[in-house]
């Protein structure tokens, strides 16, 4: 039961138990000026959502305005991949399980690989992804078996750049 719920159950209580009309009145006063005040934080509470739902779309943009590369973020890296690192294979939403692991876990998002061994494991994450017991436990996972493990922020800008840097410093 909710707290409107319960503040509404005892201004009625209250109005049920009133002896004299002013207890009545004053009691009635309560509940009308609870529910105005309710109702009002309602909608400034509903406000303040639409706001926050309207900034969380605006930030999964995988580009940036003044960036003129679209791509997301997946797409530029296996391009950088393609053109810098040609040698090497490279796999997408590869399980842990395909690694050796059991148990639960998020697919990697790409894996590259110098043959048959493992030289990098590449997980594309949202802003809450780093919360999950599947992720951590992927990353764990990677981790306990040596594997360079990095993470790319899908909505960031990840420019090409970026990512030809970051990738030079594993492969």
């Amino acid at each position: 039961m909710g707290l409107f719920d319960k503040l509404l159950k005892e201004g009625q209580k209250m109005i049920e138990e009133a002896v004299t009309e002013e207890n009545k009145e004053k009691a009635a006063a309560f509940l009308n000026n609870l529910k105005d005040n309710l109702e009002e934080k309602a909608g400034e509470f509903k406000q303040y959502l639409e706001e926050k739902n309207e900034q969380a779309e605006q930030e999964e943009t995988y580009y940036t305005p003044d960036e003129e590369d679209t791509r997301t973020c997946r797409e530029k890296i296996l391009a950088v991949l393609q053109e810098e690192f040609p040698a090497y294979t490279v796999k997408e939403n590869v399980s842990p399980r395909e690694l050796g692991g059991t148990g639960r876990f998020m697919d990697y998002s790409i894996v590259v690989y110098d043959g048959a061994q493992v030289r990098l494991i590449m997980m594309l994450i949202g802003k809450t992804t780093t919360s999950h017991r599947e992720y951590r436990w992927s990353r764990e996972f990677a981790e306990s078996r040596g594997y360079a493990f990095i993470n790319f922020i899908k909505h960031y800008p990840n420019r090409t750049d970026y990512i030809s840097q970051r990738l030079h410093k594993y492969l």
